[in-house]
């Protein structure tokens, strides 16, 4: 009788754990259920590759960040069997879904994890060319040269409202409720305008530069970065309770991690192409700019080369280079949360501009 009721105890236990063991399989991620037509890793990441204007030659390129595998083809291709139109300006990842933004072709596309397309918004040209987008709650705020910010439903990919902003609008960001895009008029205007996201329906505006072009949020500080009247790409951060631009260096291309702001500055003398890069970094809480390099043991041809773009893995703090000679295929050197250098390949596309991670 004992025995038996042990036997059966015994056999319960192994019951119970077979059922998480069952469950815990059954939570595990499995490309082939998103649709992939490549297996995939969980740890993703998705380098846009900008292409070259009229060329019809933006792409994805998909890679393993724990591991720097790379598949080496167009992964929105692959996916859809069409190629992804005029040149990509941003990415977004939210909620395991990408936005990618087509500036030249005037699109929109909502894709899965895997790079699949769930649907694509055609923005209206009376609008113009899509720029740089943010996501807050279930509604992505996208810049448009016309001088919009517009307002898309991202469950429905539906426009859902516009409020006119200056002239061709750059990049955005939203911190406390409130949206923030620079204004760069090709090189016309000097302002941020500010939007209220609750009610949505006009633009006030601080003054920062001539031309400005990026704007970043880092630890509930707004920095700014444009080009400036004699394009030495200054940047500094903007106070948004007294509306004073204080200039503190220039960069060309940035990324935060935390309280960090990683800075990369490449300069081209155009008579004769050549062309040098500084890596510098900001730290927010103290205010101190660190001009030595954030990097280590850095290839040399980095210093002798376009930086086209920065990334941070938030997962992990890595920090990824993004370079372009403009022509062929970018290249991305990976370099561990403490700058030590990993590892570099190609990008596979022309002009990679952002990364985005996904796990």
């Amino acid at each position: 009788m004992k025995l038996n009721k042990c036997f059966f105890a015994a056999l319960s236990v192994l019951a119970i754990s077979a059922g998480f063991v069952s469950c815990s399989d059954d939570d595990e991620w499995d490309w082939t259920k998103e649709g992939s037509n490549i297996e995939m890793s969980q740890t993703r990441a998705f380098v846009l590759n900008e292409g070259s204007m009229s060329q019809n030659n933006a792409g994805l390129t998909y890679f393993d960040w724990k591991t720097d595998a790379t598949y080496a083809n167009d992964l929105f291709m692959q996916q859809n069997g069409t190629a992804m139109g005029d040149v990509a300006q941003d990415i977004i990842a939210d909620d395991d879904d990408l936005y990618v933004i087509m500036s030249g072709s005037k699109l929109i596309y909502k894709l899965n994890g895997v790079g699949v397309r769930q649907s694509v918004l055609k923005i209206p040209s009376e609008l113009g060319d899509p720029r740089y987008g943010v996501i807050d709650k279930n509604f992505l705020y996208v810049t448009c040269y016309g001088g919009y910010v517009a307002k898309i439903d991202t469950k429905t990919m539906s426009m859902a409202g516009q409020v006119k902003v200056g002239a061709n609008p750059e990049y955005i960001v939203e911190e406390d409720g409130k949206l923030y895009c620079t204004c760069s008029g090709w090189g016309a205007d000097k302002r941020v305008a500010v939007i209220d996201i609750k009610s949505f329906n006009n633009a006030t505006y601080f003054d920062v530069m001539d031309n400005p072009d990026r704007i970043i949020e880092v630890d509930d500080h707004i920095f700014v970065q444009g080009y400036g009247a004699d394009w030495s790409y200054p940047w500094g951060e903007l106070n948004t309770k007294t509306g004073k631009f204080t200039q503190i260096g220039n960069c060309s291309s940035w990324a935060a991690y935390k309280n960090t702001l990683y800075l990369a500055f490449s300069e081209t003398d155009w008579s004769t192409y050549a062309t040098t890069t500084t890596f510098t970094s900001y730290n927010t809480k103290s205010g101190q700019l660190n001009k030595s390099s954030f990097l280590k043991n850095a290839p040399a041809a980095l210093t002798s080369s376009s930086v086209y773009g920065l990334s941070v893995n938030e997962e992990t703090g890595d920090i990824y280079v993004l370079t372009t000679d403009f022509v062929t295929n970018g290249h991305i050197y990976h370099f561990s949360s403490d700058g030590t250098f990993v590892k570099d390949f190609a990008s596979t596309g022309v002009n990679p501009r952002k990364i985005v991670f996904l796990d």
